[in-house]
């Protein structure tokens, strides 16, 4: 009785509907359930997505914490009562954009460093370089063409009419990756010269413009440009959650009670 006196934490260890605590907070039975439930899943029948879940619990109780402001409390408080975990889904990311994804910038001279060191891994094989506008019916096909006729450059006119998000910019594509409708008129169009509408389906039209047409091509910084800034923010973004992660578990190193899980616990590897 003394010893649970001193550790209000005590009686949790030994309550079976305690998974784990963390920080402020303690997983229970019902946050798994509900979890995996929302998941269309039960602890028994996925041991691995199980697993999944309660380390995401933990995180999850970890990043919270450390977005509430205050003490600790001496007893921790159910994940559960916190609040609906849609809400709780909410604060957590918004405070990963405040304490982790807010923090990513990628800069145009490490974007410009990687294409140097990768260019290579970016060739590709023979194709097309071209530009698209894609049409949603016959009466902008005919306006389009109209526009091409009087001499407005491809771009302008994409840009106004295109439904595509490339919009009319510079796209790259190997032959072999052409649909079957597309391979015969886009080898025999004109560098140059708008072909003429292509119907894609019982609805959409597309105008191309083949700008050349190369053996291999490898694709300038510009055009490469957003992808490898992507990637590099990805990247970095998923090393900086991982040293958060670690920060929280050094400031309040969670507890899971092994022996209670309703499942064998299994890691995910990397």
């Amino acid at each position: 009785f003394t010893a649970c006196r001193k550790d209000p934490r005590s009686s949790l260890r030994e309550d079976p509907a305690v998974l784990a605590l963390a920080g402020r907070f303690r997983v229970e039975v019902r946050d798994l359930d509900g979890a995996l439930a929302r998941r269309q899943s039960a602890a028994s029948e996925n041991a691995l997505l199980a697993s999944r879940v309660l380390d995401g619990l933990v995180e999850e109780a970890l990043i919270l914490t450390d977005a509430v402001q205050g003490p600790l409390p001496r007893v921790p408080q159910p994940l559960w009562d916190f609040a609906p975990p849609e809400q709780r889904e909410a604060a957590v990311s918004m405070a990963l954009r405040q304490r982790v994804y807010g923090k990513v910038n990628v800069t145009p001279g490490e974007v410009a460093a990687y294409y140097a060191a990768h260019a290579g891994e970016f060739e590709k094989g023979r194709g097309v370089l071209l530009r698209e506008i894609l049409l949603p019916g016959e009466a902008q096909v005919r306006e389009a063409r109209a526009l091409l006729a009087r001499g407005h450059s491809f771009v302008d006119v994409a840009r106004l009419y295109s439904l595509s998000p490339e919009r009319g910019a510079l796209q790259y594509f190997e032959f072999e990756e052409l649909p079957d409708y597309l391979q015969g008129p886009l080898a025999q169009a004109k560098p140059g010269v708008p072909t003429g509408p292509i119907q894609a389906s019982s609805e959409y039209f597309q105008i191309f413009l083949v700008e050349r047409r190369y053996d291999s091509y490898t694709p300038t910084l510009d055009e490469l440009a957003p992808q490898i800034r992507l990637t590099l923010a990805d990247a970095r973004g998923d090393r900086l959650y991982r040293e958060y992660l670690a920060d929280l578990r050094r400031r309040f190193p969670p507890e899971v009670f092994w022996a209670k899980l309703p499942f064998a616990y299994e890691k995910e590897t990397p």
